[in-house]
């Protein structure tokens, strides 16, 4: 069973000591992504349909909202594996103004340095440590995997930016937004947008990179993460307010976009701050 042994949340996104042993549905997130094997067997990650081998030679750094998948080499044997979810405001605001969030590659190599960093940045996270240190070896990982993700000189892939968005892509994004929760069929927002079901999903996915109904689910786990670390609802409540039909579903979906459950996720997840 996956479990969890460190999860924090702070201005750079979430940072995570996962034991995993059970796939992940394809998903997606608006954070950067950086994915390494600490300890046992490997994995495979799918990116854009791509697969790549998560060992103790090789990680994955993915794009945001780059639809990717997780499926273990060794199902019900756990791994241990260090995953960062890097949001971009948190490299807006760093003094070193890096400012870019995006991988050259997807595959990292990972050599005694950043395996060192690794290590490093997942001993202080199962210890508790505060802020200032989470902080400092999360700077060393995304500094270590950008350089190693651009080291062979690759062009940048073109950041989706929202306001080059098709007008009636981003009226659809308004009412996925806003419905979270609500039973909203796909057809009706195409039919809101102005545009025919085939057009709409194919218009869509050219602007934001993932399917509607991939990008709904985006937004609810990203609901359930919030409610889950800032508020005291139950997660019975927290399923219904998602749109859930029980608790069963919704400890479901989660842990098949999170990789862990989300009672234990509430239990084990920590929010730390300067």
């Amino acid at each position: 069973m996956s479990t969890a042994l460190a999860v924090c949340h702070g201005s750079f996104g979430r940072v995570t000591v996962y034991r995993l042993d059970k796939p992940m549905r394809m998903h997606a997130h608006r954070e950067g992504h950086l994915t390494f094997l600490l300890n046992g067997s490997p994995a495979i990650v799918t990116i854009d349909d791509v697969p790549h081998l998560v060992d103790q030679a090789a990680g994955v750094a993915i794009n945001p909202w780059q639809p990717h998948s997780f499926q273990p080499t060794a199902p019900d044997q756990p791994s241990v594996f260090l995953v960062a979810y890097i949001c971009d405001r948190w490299l807006d605001c760093d003094q070193e103004g890096r400012g870019s969030l995006r991988f050259g590659s997807n595959a990292i190599q990972v050599g005694t340095t950043l395996r060192s960093i690794c290590a490093s940045l997942a001993h202080v996270l199962v210890t508790n440590a505060s802020y200032r240190i989470v902080n400092r070896y999360l700077n060393q990982l995304f500094d270590a995997s950008f350089h190693e993700s651009w080291r062979g000189g690759q062009r940048p892939s073109p950041a989706v930016r929202r306001d080059a968005i098709d007008f009636r892509v981003r009226k659809s994004l308004r009412i996925l937004d806003s419905g979270v929760g609500q039973a909203i069929e796909l057809d009706a927002v195409a039919r809101d947008a102005g545009l025919s079901r085939p057009h709409f999903f194919k218009l869509f996915r050219e602007n934001t990179g993932v399917t509607p109904a991939l990008y709904a689910n985006t937004m609810r786990v990203e609901r359930a993460l919030d409610r889950l670390t800032a508020s005291q609802a139950s997660v019975t409540d927290i399923g219904c307010e998602l749109g859930f039909s029980s608790q069963s579903h919704f400890t479901h979906f989660f842990s098949s976009h999170v990789g862990i459950a989300p009672t234990q996720y509430r239990t084990i997840a920590r929010v730390v701050s300067e």
